[in-house]
């Protein structure tokens, strides 16, 4: 395993510390816990964004008008400027 030395005012480092005692792990797995949700919800994203997608190929080819040369990455990115996300 490596180490990430992160800096953060007094204030989040005794929230952290807090929450840790709280769930009765260390501040280390507290802050793995935060990003695997943080993995969890960007996966989401991406699953819902690849839905619409779908759904868009879906409607076009049943009325017919699927455009070519339109490629997944060019809707995800499309459904990110929708979402106010960057690229």
């Amino acid at each position: 395993m490596s180490t990430l030395n992160v800096s953060m005012p007094e204030s989040m480092r005794e929230y952290i510390e807090r929450q840790a005692e709280r769930g009765q792990y260390s501040a280390s797995e507290y802050v793995r816990h935060l990003i695997r949700e943080d993995q969890k919800r960007s996966a989401q994203t991406e699953r819902g964004l690849l839905w619409e997608y779908l759904t868009l190929c879906a409607k076009q080819l049943d009325d017919g008008e699927l455009a070519e040369n339109v490629t997944a990455e060019d809707i995800i990115a499309q459904g990110r400027v929708r979402r106010g996300r960057s690229a």
